[in-house]
């Protein structure tokens, strides 16, 4: 699969329906195309453009190898922080943080020189925690209970 012309095609499909892409990426493991919008689109919404999106696709079945199934739905609220433009954008947000030893929940409080400053809830207080970008693996939006 040319997942390259997937993507451009994916994109050009998605500006011409006025709705913002966040990520393609396909599963050769259960031959899944998962199509993630970021939107904030009900249930009748994702399935209309899922179908959409299904009719648009099959103008491009030279590229697929065989058969695949569409994963379209929305980021949600838990969405990835990607990379470091991202995380500079969720400054002031809580999130989930995930090195390679430790996990941590906090609000963003600063990033800067590769190195971001997460307050942390610990039993009743609350503590500054300094993580380098470098060594982070995992990184998302949280939800705050």
């Amino acid at each position: 699969m040319n997942l390259e012309k997937i993507n451009h095609a994916l994109e050009k499909f998605c500006e011409e329906k006025k709705i913002r892409l966040f990520e393609v990426s396909y599963h050769k493991s259960d031959q899944t195309l998962s199509v993630l919008l970021d939107e904030k689109l009900n249930m009748d919404e994702l399935e209309l453009i899922s179908k959409d999106l299904s009719d648009y696709l099959d103008k491009y079945e030279d590229e697929f190898e065989d058969n695949y199934f569409l994963d379209v739905s929305n980021v949600g609220a838990e969405r990835p922080i990607r990379n470091e433009e991202e995380l500079e954008a969720a400054i002031g947000e809580y999130i989930y943080v995930k090195t390679k030893t430790e996990e941590y929940y906090g609000t963003l409080k600063s990033y800067t020189n590769g190195v971001l400053s997460l307050d942390v809830k610990e039993k009743n207080r609350t503590k500054n925690v300094s993580l380098e970008y470098k060594n982070i693996k995992k990184a998302r939006y949280a939800v705050k209970f």
